[in-house]
């Protein structure tokens, strides 16, 4: 099946294209407006997320907890991405789920490298939030891990892209998890 793309989308891709070759010289060019931005919202596990208007969402069927991943292309190598997953996390702080989140990532992540933590707030509620490196066959990736805990479920949000080209990312990252909103 052939594909025509509008003069819209055509620039889309001419503007993403340009903007990851400039983030490989160190200049960052994805910063997005507000306008720019769709609304994902999943009123049957209750949450929203605002994301790139021209990225593609998918709703996995293999892991019961992840919920929605947001990529910037639907086929191709190395996307930048964004996944929400739910947990039941009943009994959990959010010291303990960001615990238990560190210990899957240091035992199934090949290569994983953490780089930094901090506690930050998202949709009024306290989080943690990771940053580190991961290695998936021969791309070196930067990823940041949001974990949230309410109402006994503990929410994870990852957002990851080619280190390379990870600065160019940060601004529609940051607008991302700064959307996360819980509807519960």
């Amino acid at each position: 099946m052939i594909r025509v793309l509008s003069k819209k989308a055509i620039l889309t891709i001419a503007t993403l294209v340009l903007g990851i070759t400039l983030s490989g010289i160190g200049v960052s060019c994805m910063s997005l407006e507000p306008s720019q931005f769709l609304t994902y919202t999943d009123e049957a596990n209750g949450f929203s997320i605002e994301y790139p208007n021209n990225w593609h969402t998918d709703t996995p069927k293999d892991s019961p907890e992840l919920k929605v991943s947001i990529w910037e292309k639907e086929f191709g190598l190395n996307p930048a991405g964004i996944m929400v997953a739910k947990y039941a996390a009943s009994g959990y702080t959010l010291e303990s789920f960001f615990e238990y989140r560190k210990n899957y990532l240091v035992s199934n992540i090949k290569n994983y490298s953490p780089i930094s933590t901090e506690e930050l707030t998202i949709s009024g509620v306290p989080s943690m939030k990771h940053t580190y490196t991961k290695t998936v066959g021969p791309t070196t990736y930067k990823s940041v891990e949001v974990c949230i805990i309410k109402n006994n479920t503990g929410w994870v949000l990852v957002f990851n892209s080619p280190e390379a080209s990870f600065d160019s990312y940060k601004s529609a990252f940051n607008t991302c998890f700064n959307s996360f909103r819980l509807l519960k």
